[in-house]
C-alpha cells in the first residue's frame, strides 16, 4: 500500500488535481520513513496523549488538518480563494514531515523541522512540476 492512502480523506479536501497528485508523489517518494512510525512528541509535552505512541505524528497530522478544515468554514477564511485553502490544506499534510530530519531520524534536527520540510517538498515540487 502507498503512504498517501493513509491521507487520502485530507488529500482529497485539496480542489487542485494537479495539487491532490503531488501531495501523494511527495509523501509516497519523499517523506521520510520515520514519520510513519513516531509519536507527535518526543518527550508528550506539547501533545495530547492521542498523538503519542506508534503512529501518532501521522494522527497528529490528520488531527491538524481537521482543525483546518473547521477554520476555513468559518465566514471569515470561506471567501478564500479554493488555490489558497488548498495551500492551507497541503502546508497542514506537510508541515511535520521532516521533523527529525530530511532521511534519517536525528532527534537534533527538531529545531530544523520547518526548515526541512520546505527543503525537501521544495526538491519534491521540481522533480513532480
Amino acid at each position: 500500500m502507498e503512504n498517501s492512502k493513509f491521507f487520502e480523506r485530507e488529500i482529497n479536501l485539496i480542489q487542485s488535481e494537479d495539487y491532490r497528485m503531488f501531495v501523494r508523489y511527495y509523501l509516497d517518494n519523499y517523506c521520510p520513513s520515520y514519520f510513519w512510525e513516531i509519536g507527535a512528541s518526543s518527550s508528550g509535552k506539547y501533545h495530547p496523549p492521542f498523538s503519542q505512541g506508534v503512529g501518532g505524528l501521522v494522527r497528529h497530522t490528520k488531527a491538524v488538518v481537521m482543525f483546518a478544515e473547521e477554520l476555513l468554514r468559518m465566514s471569515s477564511y470561506m471567501y478564500m480563494s479554493d488555490e489558497h485553502k488548498d495551500y492551507v490544506i497541503m502546508a497542514c499534510i506537510l508541515h511535520d514531515t521532516c521533523k527529525y530530519g530530511i532521511e534519517e531520524f536525528d532527534k537534533e534536527e527538531y529545531k530544523n523541522h520547518a526548515k526541512n520540510a520546505a527543503k525537501l517538498v521544495d526538491k519534491a515540487w521540481v522533480q513532480y512540476f
